[in-house]
Formats: structure tokens, C-alpha cells, sequence
């Protein structure tokens, strides 16, 4: 996070169009790196270091296996096996087997599927995340 600004580096990866406009909307006040493809968000990882990541599972409009290289599993994966550090992952995604798989890899992660996220205010994660660096 910027420290004079308050501003948050932030990857979403997602490839719904109206949840992402959600996200856009809902973090327009901080720089926000939107990936549709997992090997995009793979290549944003290597470039910098994120505040807050929120990860989608399914990047194909239906549920794809935990093993696919296209979906958040795959973020995940690279996550951890190159020791990428981020206070803060948030898996959005609707799918069971998905979110299961990710948590497995991610087990510092928090699951807050999309349907839910909408209701818990994008604000208030973005104060624990906050609060979380300042206490850092």
C-alpha cells in the first residue's frame, strides 16, 4: 500500500463481466489489475507486490477442474510455490470443488464467494487489510 495515499495494489481474477464492472466499481479508489486468464494474473504476480487479491476459480463460465492451467487453482499454485506474499487473498468463487482445492493450496486465505462478497462491503476488507499493513 502506498503510505501517504492509502492507495492499495490490487489483482482481481475474474472473467465475468458484471463482476468485474462489481469490483471496478467497488475498489475505484485504488489501482486494481483485473485478469481474466490465469497465466495473465500469473504474469501481473511476477511484476509487483499486491495488497489484496481476489481469486475466481471458474474462468470459463462453468465449473472447470482444480487441475485445469485456466483457473484459480493455477494462481494459486504459483502463489505458493513461488512465496509470493500478499496480507490478504479473498476466493470469491461459487465452486465447492474449486474453492476446496484453492483453500487446500491457500490455507491462509479467506472464502467469501461472490454471492456473499456483495454483502460484507468491499470497504470493510479493504479496512482489514489496511489495518493489517499498518500493524506490520
Amino acid at each position: 500500500m502506498h503510505s501517504e495515499t492509502g492507495i492499495m495494489n490490487i489483482l482481481v481474477l475474474e472473467d465475468n463481466s458484471h463482476r468485474i464492472t462489481f469490483f471496478q466499481n467497488a475498489l475505484k479508489k485504488h489501482k486494481v489489475t483485473v485478469c481474466r486468464h490465469a497465466r495473465t494474473a500469473i504474469r501481473a504476480l511476477k511484476d509487483g507486490p499486491f495488497d489484496l487479491i481476489f481469486l475466481d476459480h471458474d474462468l470459463r463460465r462453468e465449473p472447470v477442474d482444480p487441475d485445469d492451467e485456466n483457473c484459480g487453482s493455477e494462481v494459486a499454485r504459483f502463489i505458493t510455490d513461488h512465496d509470493i506474499e500478499c496480507p490478504c487473498i479473498i476466493l470469491h468463487t461459487e465452486n465447492r470443488i474449486g474453492r476446496e482445492a484453492m483453500e487446500s493450496i491457500l490455507p491462509h486465505s479467506q472464502s467469501i464467494p461472490y454471492s456473499k462478497l456483495k454483502h460484507v462491503r468491499i470497504q470493510s476488507i479493504l479496512k482489514n487489510v489496511s489495518n493489517m499493513e499498518g500493524s506490520a
